[in-house]
């Protein structure tokens, strides 16, 4: 399990405490994604992934600036984080969400070679299945974590707007991720761990 708290001065000295993510900081937002991928029992790389989400924006998230994302940068999080995770942010940071999508649907035939693509560019990140899923469990728990309380809150409920995909995913990844849907969701989203 992740401490979580030893990485704040890290992402502090990124600057990510001074971004702001819809009703939250931006380090707010990536705690919470990581707690939720911890609770999901992801591999701990993609938990600390999925701390650091963030670190270079998102499809969804200051895609203006993903074309002038500096090397320097990169090498500040590869210190932080190590190759292989910082990586998975990359990969995170400039993917298309449509590719995800798509490759996930490929994901889910046995042979299939998933084409999760960098926005950017237009073409294929070279990724193994292993790969693609990890990511595709990043964002994941990147979508539950814009879960807000909905009384009051500003945010679009982007889990009941893309329900019918995101459970799909919680079901494909299985128990542990489903009981970490139904305790997120609940409510008209729940999924039936009996049925699965």
């Amino acid at each position: 399990m992740i401490d979580m708290e030893a990485y704040r001065g890290a992402l502090e000295q990124l600057g990510l405490h001074k971004a702001a993510h819809q009703d939250v900081t931006l380090v707010e937002h990536m705690f919470r994604a990581c707690t939720i991928l911890q609770d999901m029992k992801a591999k701990e790389q993609v938990c600390l992934a999925g701390l650091f989400h963030g670190a270079y924006g998102t499809e969804g998230l200051h895609n203006d600036d993903v074309e002038s994302i500096p090397d320097e940068r990169r090498v500040e999080v590869r210190q932080i984080v190590g190759p292989e995770v910082e990586k998975m942010i990359f990969t995170f940071s400039v993917m298309s969400y449509a590719s995800l999508g798509k490759s996930f649907r490929k994901l889910m035939r046995p042979d299939g070679i998933p084409e999760i693509k960098d926005r950017r560019t237009g073409e294929v990140i070279p990724l193994s299945r292993d790969e693609a899923s990890d990511i595709l469990r990043m964002k994941l728990g990147d979508v539950l974590a814009h879960m807000p309380p909905q009384v009051g809150h500003t945010l679009v409920d982007l889990p009941t707007e893309y329900a019918g995909f995101w459970r799909v995913v919680a079901e494909y990844f299985g128990p542990d991720t489903i009981e970490t849907w139904n305790k997120f969701t609940g409510g008209a989203l729940w999924i039936d761990p009996k049925q699965n």
